[in-house]
């Protein structure tokens, strides 16, 4: 295959890839259980942590910035079917901070899918990785908005969802891996 049929494929595929996780962002976001707290539980975590673990970095970051740009734009793909620049000043906007920084993060330090450990890599990055890149920024947000202190805060925002996200950022490695290897040599 000529060498320009080459990259415009692999351009082609990696916008595709780009808009069908920026998609799924939209689509799963918004699904939530309100709770006491005032944050929601989601399947945000799921998403982006999937979408750094299958896409290249700049990739996922790119899939992340559509995400929260059509959000601040009106369309309602933030948690609770919320929507505008409101949502990214509310006691909750800086967890969309924390999407961006995770799904770049996850993707640039998930390694390969080659050697016996990526199986281990993959969960392990999606939570160490992952999880406080979401709530660091995420619990600073609530702070600044709310006038908390760091523990009530993430006694608030982040220790009641911990559980939950770790069982998320696993579900989101096994469907990466899943993934992954299914289109091995697409991209």
């Amino acid at each position: 295959m000529h060498t320009s049929k080459i990259n415009i494929r692999s351009a082609t595929l990696n916008m595709t890839l780009i808009a069908v996780f920026a998609a799924l962002l939209c689509v799963l976001s918004p699904l939530a259980i309100p709770t006491p707290m005032g944050v929601a539980f989601t399947l945000q975590v799921f998403a982006v942590v999937l979408t750094g673990l299958v896409l290249k970095p700049l990739h996922a970051l790119a899939a992340q910035f559509i995400y929260t740009l059509l959000g601040f734009c009106g369309l309602p793909v933030f948690a609770g079917y919320q929507s505008g620049a409101g949502v990214l000043f509310s006691p909750t906007g800086g967890f969309i901070v924390g999407f961006i920084a995770a799904a770049f993060f996850v993707s640039l330090l998930k390694g390969s899918l080659q050697g016996k450990y990526a199986v281990l890599r993959y969960p392990l990055t999606a939570i160490i990785v992952g999880i406080p890149c979401i709530y660091l920024p995420g619990v600073i947000g609530f702070m600044s908005a709310t006038g908390r202190d760091f523990g009530t805060a993430f006694m608030l925002v982040a220790a009641t969802f911990i559980p939950v996200d770790l069982i998320k950022c696993a579900l989101a490695a096994a469907t990466a891996l899943a993934v992954r290897k299914a289109t091995a040599g697409f991209y």
